[in-house]
């Protein structure tokens, strides 16, 4: 880029306000000869009209000029900041070091963030187990479920082939073709139900793993989160410093790093990674009633939002017929015949539902197996079971009245 330096302004200016002046003299001469005409290049003109020609042409073509010009001068004007001498970069440098910072191109980089970045690194490869622990506890859940509507199946078929034998009195072939199929039936059914049995111990054992899992996980996480923000203390004091902030200066100067960088800006790239590693872990205590020695939580199935009574000991939902109604639950008329056994001992007769969504909280469980009581059972409490709880980890305190419960996404 050429500059081109003029004169000082204010004598370049008080130039063109001279000119001026001398162009309005002439003006005012040339109006008192206003009679007088004269003749230039063979084309009559009066000689007060030329003069104001003159001076326009004068500012119209000099204002450009000035403007184009005076920018340039300006700037020659203006001071220049000298870079520092390699000595002085050096010792700065010496003093950022000593407070564990550094320079990186334009930025200011931490350098006492080493052991949260290895922490970082090193939570890789447990998140590879525990996506793997997952995983395997999904697929067991499908089994399950599977198994359970297998075991639906048999039995509808075993009543169906009860009622057919009856049917078939007197008829000693078909009884004997239909008592062949029960037995059959029969003997899928106990070898199914041991298979159930087999199934739910090795999901709690599962579950159990996993649980451990997420847990080490989520504190480790925890960990990461406190040194960083130990970190991010000892920084903000160190840029509080006298001599750290004239070391940044002149960094600044000699390459445009920030002249006043802050905690939040030299630490941002990290707190982002530790956030995002946050938002993987899911924990939330949540509060219980507490009535006649039975806990209850508020629970959404659905859009809609009932109380039921926290029971660990229960392997399903279970909602008296009122309350499914009133929680909008449809049972189909093929749903599943089943029945539960209380903690006294007496059995109630149920159908099995699905219920497309019940969450706590922010816990969210899709498809929660689930049982409907009969009729006569109206003055039971919905309970929460195992079949929504056994998806995440969970604390119940009696003595703190809560709900605490953990989850980890480790996809």
């Amino acid at each position: 880029m050429i500059k081109i330096t003029i004169p000082t302004s204010s004598h370049f200016i008080a130039s063109m306000i001279t000119m001026r002046e001398n162009i309005n003299f002439e003006h005012g001469q040339d109006h008192a000869r206003q009679g007088r005409q004269s003749r230039l290049c063979g084309a009559p003109v009066n000689d007060w009209r030329w003069g104001k020609r003159i001076k326009s042409l004068l500012c119209t073509s000099f204002v450009p000029f000035i403007l184009a010009f005076l920018p340039a001068s300006l700037e020659a004007d203006e001071p220049k900041t000298e870079k520092y001498s390699p000595e002085v970069v050096a010792k700065a440098e010496n003093i950022l070091a000593q407070v564990s910072l550094r320079r990186s191109a334009k930025q200011i980089q931490a350098t006492g963030t080493t052991a949260i970045t290895r922490g970082i690194s090193g939570l890789t490869r447990e998140k590879r187990e525990l996506r793997l622990l997952q995983k395997d506890w999904d697929m067991g859940g499908i089994q399950l479920t599977a198994i359970r509507q297998e075991l639906q199946r048999l039995k509808k078929q075993h009543t169906n082939l009860s009622l057919e034998l009856a049917r078939v009195a007197g008829d000693t072939a078909a009884n004997n073709r239909i008592v062949g199929l029960l037995n059959v039936t029969n003997s899928q059914l106990e070898m199914l139900v041991n298979k159930r049995e087999k199934t739910k111990t090795l999901m709690a054992t599962k579950r159990a793993v996993l649980n451990d899992a997420e847990s080490k996980y989520a504190e480790k996480i925890l960990v990461i989160r406190k040194n960083f923000d130990s970190v991010e203390a000892a920084l903000r004091e160190v840029l509080a410093d006298e001599k750290v902030a004239i070391a940044l200066r002149v960094m600044s100067v000699n390459f445009q790093t920030p002249a006043m960088p802050t905690a939040d800006q030299i630490l941002l790239a990290l707190n982002k990674r530790v956030e995002r590693l946050e938002q993987e872990v899911f924990s939330e205590t949540i509060p219980l009633d507490v009535e006649n020695r039975s806990m209850y939580v508020n629970v959404v199935v659905g859009n809609k939002t009932t109380r039921m009574v926290v029971d660990s000991g229960a392997s399903l939902i279970c909602l008296p017929a009122r309350v499914a109604a009133e929680l909008g639950v449809e049972i189909s008329a093929n749903a599943p015949e089943m029945e539960l056994v209380v903690a006294n001992g007496d059995t109630i007769a149920a159908r099995g539902v699905i219920l497309p969504r019940v969450r706590i909280g922010e816990f969210v469980v899709q498809n929660v197996d689930a049982a409907v009581l009969e009729a006569a059972a109206d003055t039971a409490e919905p309970l929460l079971g195992m079949s929504f709880l056994d998806h995440f980890k969970f604390e119940i305190n009696a003595a703190d009245r809560t709900l605490k419960m953990l989850r980890v996404n480790a996809e």
